[in-house]
């Protein structure tokens, strides 16, 4: 229809659930492919309302420049270090996000991720299928009973973790943040996680430590060598936050020297990780192609609701998901 909001579809959506509304709601040109030089000339050339994409598809300055008609942008999650939100903001163009719908999925994600590293299953799994029983002898896997969990961040999804471990296996939980609220100081006291503003403390102590912080300025390469080499040697380090805000070689040289258990990750710096990326040489760590938040209900819900709320905001509606 002439009078619907045009706009271009950056990679096929997580869900064709989100496709589908997008397409009933709004003119839709989709680039299937990551191509910023494409991206442009399309925007240059044809009036564009607005941009939905996901990782790793970026917006650049270029982009947002050459959409002289762009309203809103849209990013697939709840992260947004994809898109140039400053720029995006000095001209006026609002951008969205879907916080807190994937939480679960992503708590899940990550608890699946502590038990595999935790009870040795994925190395257990490949000796099984050789017909290698006998590998289990003189091998012992760890229980989470009475243990520390260590979180980085205190958000949706390791708010999810922390209730998951502590009610499940009665882990004790420890919250490094950078401020405390009277909120968190009642959290102390009703459910005894201890909150922290030293990060160092949270390393020192813990038994498992998840990542849960989110990729910006302050935070790139945030967590390092000094960090890891404070952990306990059977000490577990899981990251579903995003790559970027860990220093992914000092992580290497710990987990190939064996100063900590294993580790876990979901999120790499750049994705897809690199040909050669030296987490594929190591034998103690569990990685996933960042898939922690797309269970297929997260997906579909999260698809729908960002694109609704994309043609919302084209409209000049009221959205509660606009960053800038």
């Amino acid at each position: 229809m002439q009078d619907q909001p045009q706009v271009v579809q950056i990679l096929p959506m997580y869900h064709p659930k989100g496709e589908e509304v997008l397409k009933d709601l709004a003119g839709v040109k989709k680039f299937n492919d990551f191509d910023e030089a494409t991206i442009i000339n399309y925007l240059e050339n044809n009036h564009v309302d607005g941009i939905i994409l996901r990782a790793p598809a970026k917006i650049t300055p270029a982009i947002i420049d050459a959409g002289k008609h762009l309203k809103a942008i849209s990013g697939a999650g709840i992260g947004v270090d994809n898109i140039d939100v400053d720029h995006a903001t000095n001209k006026g163009i609002k951008v969205l996000h879907a916080p807190k719908i994937n939480s679960q999925a992503t708590a899940e994600h990550t608890v699946g991720l502590i038990m595999a590293v935790m009870k040795n299953i994925v190395p257990f799994h490949e000796e099984m299928k050789k017909g290698n029983f006998g590998y289990r002898d003189g091998r012992f896997t760890f229980e989470l009973k009475g243990k520390t969990l260590g979180l980085v961040g205190f958000g949706s999804i390791a708010q999810k973790v922390a209730s998951i471990m502590a009610r499940a296996f009665d882990m004790n939980v420890m919250v490094y943040v950078r401020r405390m609220t009277e909120e968190r100081e009642e959290i102390q006291k009703e459910l005894g996680y201890q909150f922290t503003m030293d990060v160092n403390e949270v390393f020192e102590k813990s038994d498992v430590i998840s990542v849960h912080i989110p990729l910006n300025q302050n935070t790139q390469q945030f967590i390092n060598i000094k960090h890891f080499e404070l952990m306990k040697p059977n000490a577990v380090f899981i990251n579903t936050a995003r790559g970027g805000v860990i220093n992914q070689d000092d992580l290497t040289q710990v987990l190939r020297d064996k100063r900590i258990l294993g580790a876990g990750v979901d999120v790499y710096d750049p994705e897809p990780p690199i040909s050669n990326h030296p987490y594929y040489e190591l034998d103690n760590i569990v990685m996933t192609p960042h898939i922690g938040g797309i269970s297929e209900e997260a997906a579909r819900e999260t698809t729908e609701t960002i694109t609704r709320n994309l043609i919302k905001a084209i409209k000049g509606e009221q959205v509660e998901t606009i960053v800038n």
